[in-house]
């Protein structure tokens, strides 16, 4: 039995807020992140990948961090730390820009790639290629130890980090699984390991979140650490993919309509509505607080657009954006899990237990 969130919801409601262009250049801006009053991407205005930030605190000014002939791409950030893959020596490492101090720090110097980073507060990990095959690496900033956490032979990559939890997308069972590694207790576990296979997990706090094949195309599902409970967030015929979650909500690339748009889904309030479909073409959606930035094709090249939800949005109200903090995270429903409605509910825990519970929506 299928259950979910958004099955048969083609014509979700708009989100009221305000939408802003916040790249001025004509070329292509991609891959957006988003952390507080900051948004940085990765920029090809001079011709190669660049690394720009746009901060809103400062009088909303645009700047290059990482500007170079050899190309910086995947920036990640956490508060005031920005890491991105900088291929200046000839190959991808991993560099880090403090925008307190505006100082970079190579944090990587391996001869092979290492790509796909990711930061949380005094911790970053990425893809590592240095053992032929790919591996999870962590790096902890105050004491500068690398620590190699994935050792199976077989690939593991896309890594995202929240507080003391990594997890990724692991090959180990020959399809794509989902792993998780708690640095506190130095154990792995695995996530998810249906066969249709299962990518792009991002993490916020205790919930994970990534695009899964099982009903035949991509969709959004979620997992509880501390309930050990998993549900589907969205299930539609169409493709959902690129997740993202901040402060219980999820944001993703959806394309039930015509080209990808993006939309949002509330844990909480256990309701989903469309953020932007202005374009045939939005993708990779970002989120921190209560704004939502997402590359854009509407103009004919990428741009970063930002979107800003309306005090009054019900479970989305304006508030004060905390920038990733680590361990924050959504508040669990009394289920422990986020159908949007009593009837889905009802069905999910008759399907999961053989019995039925009241709750109040």
């Amino acid at each position: 039995m299928v259950l979910s969130a958004c099955a048969g919801s083609a014509a979700s409601e708009p989100l009221k807020g305000t939408e802003q262009e916040i790249n001025s250049a004509f070329s292509n801006q991609v891959s957006p992140v988003i952390s507080g009053d900051r948004i940085v991407w990765q920029d090809e205005r001079e011709g190669n990948w660049d690394i720009y930030m746009y901060d809103m605190s400062v009088g909303r000014t645009e700047s290059a961090l990482f500007k170079d002939s050899k190309d910086e791409i995947e920036p990640a950030i956490s508060g005031n730390r920005i890491v991105v893959s900088d291929n200046r020596k000839g190959n991808y490492d991993i560099y880090m820009y403090d925008i307190g101090t505006k100082t970079k720090t190579q944090i990587t110097s391996d001869r092979t790639d290492q790509k796909e980073s990711a930061i949380s507060g005094d911790i970053i990990v990425w893809t590592d290629h240095r053992n032929q095959d790919t591996d999870i690496y962590m790096c902890d900033i105050t004491s500068k130890k690398e620590t190699q956490i994935t050792t199976d032979k077989t690939d593991q990559s896309q890594p995202a980090i929240s507080g003391n939890i990594i997890v990724w997308k692991d090959t180990r069972n020959g399809n794509d699984d989902i792993y998780m590694y708690d640095i506190s207790t130095g154990k792995e576990s695995s996530v998810v390991t249906d066969p249709a296979g299962q990518t792009n997990p991002v993490i916020e706090g205790n919930y994970i979140v990534w695009e899964d094949r099982r009903a035949g195309n991509l969709d959004i599902y979620m997992y509880d650490i501390s309930s050990k409970k998993e549900i589907p967030v969205c299930i539609d015929p169409a493709p959902q993919k690129t997740p993202a979650i901040s402060d219980g909500r999820i944001v993703w690339a959806d394309g039930r309509s015509k080209g990808t748009n993006i939309y949002i889904y509330d844990i909480a309030m256990g309701k989903e509505n469309t953020v932007s479909t202005a374009s045939e073409y939005e993708s990779n959606p970002a989120i921190d607080g209560n704004r939502i930035v997402w590359q854009d094709k509407r103009k004919g090249t990428m741009d970063i657009f930002m979107f800003t939800p309306d005090a009054s949005e019900t479970g989305v109200a304006a508030e004060e954006d905390k920038g990733n903090e680590a361990g924050s995270g959504a508040k669990e429903s009394p289920l422990g899990i986020y159908p949007a409605s009593a009837a889905v509910i009802a069905a999910y825990l008759i399907a999961t237990t053989g019995k039925s519970r009241k709750r109040k929506i």
